[in-house]
């Protein structure tokens, strides 16, 4: 257990506003000793150590029974885990811990230990996947082939110098959008407006614990135009944020006077008991504010 690293955290009155919101609905804020942040990081290695070893059984079968010379294989996820990361556990955040996930791919004829520098994104596992059933691709779809990284040909390979994701899910009280060109990692908000964004070098910070928003105005403008011009990503926050408020409100009527007392015990619940009417209030601010 000794060897299970504790990651450095920002103080909770120097956090990001949506990083802070992210922390309070997981119920983060109150103090971990250390033993207990190396008790949860060390249940998450365990989870990845029994997974790679269900992989390696998979493995082993296709090799027994002769198939893996005609089998393609690919590993990937869908999230990651922050494992205490950022004062977080779980997803829903653009933090590496949570985004960057693993993707592993074996051919019959590439099974080399070669890695990818380049970004990829998870839109590009059903491309690669249409090529490997020499199936044509559709115009229009988002995502390229990885065959080329295997060495193999492919007529969907041209792809952008960048790679998005976005949320707007619980957990976050902003839509958010994540931009990556090189080492370069451009964190966005809801409209752009409301709160600052992030700006990390991965290069440089790996642990993002040091932005770059405020020194590199000029790779904050350049990417910022770039997002812009992948997806009006303002408009669809108002969108997004119309959706919300209509749901909430549906939600909230069809309640009742239970309604305080359900709010106050969900999966937030502690960091929401602190201060329930004063959150209630916040709450309401937020519903009569003009999207």
């Amino acid at each position: 257990m000794s060897k299970v690293t504790v990651p450095q955290w920002k103080p909770l009155d120097e956090m990001h506003p949506v990083d802070y919101y992210e922390t309070a609905t997981k119920n983060c804020t109150s103090n971990f000793t250390e033993d207990e942040i190396r008790k949860i990081r060390a249940y998450y290695y365990g989870m990845c150590a029994e997974v790679d070893g269900m992989v390696g059984e998979l493995m082993e079968q296709l090799d027994s029974s002769g198939f893996s010379n005609s089998t393609y294989v690919v590993f990937t996820s869908d999230h990651g885990d922050l494992a205490m990361e950022h004062r977080q556990f779980y997803k829903m955040s653009m933090y590496e811990g949570s985004s960057h996930v693993p993707l592993v791919i074996t051919s019959p004829t590439h099974k080399h230990n070669n890695k990818v520098k380049q970004p990829v994104s998870l839109v590009d596992i059903f491309p690669t996947l249409m090529d490997m059933a020499g199936i044509p691709t559709p115009p229009g779809l988002n995502g390229s082939s990885l065959l080329p990284y295997l060495g193999m040909s492919s007529t969907n390979h041209e792809r952008p110098d960048w790679v998005l994701s976005q949320y707007h899910g619980c957990n976050v009280n902003l839509s958010t959008y994540m931009l990556r060109m090189g080492d370069w990692k451009y964190i966005a908000f809801g409209n752009g407006k409301q709160v600052p964004p992030h700006l990390f070098n991965l290069a440089e910070s790996s642990d993002e614990l040091y932005d770059y928003a405020v020194d590199r105005l000029d790779i904050v403008s350049m990417m910022d135009t770039k997002l812009k011009t992948v997806i009006n990503y303002p408009l669809v926050s108002q969108q997004v944020e119309m959706y919300n408020k209509q749901s909430f409100l549906e939600w909230k009527n069809s309640l009742g006077d239970k309604y305080s007392d359900t709010i106050a015990n969900l999966r937030w619940f502690m960091d929401f008991q602190k201060d329930v009417k004063g959150n209630e209030l916040k709450i309401q601010e937020w519903l009569d504010a003009q999207t």
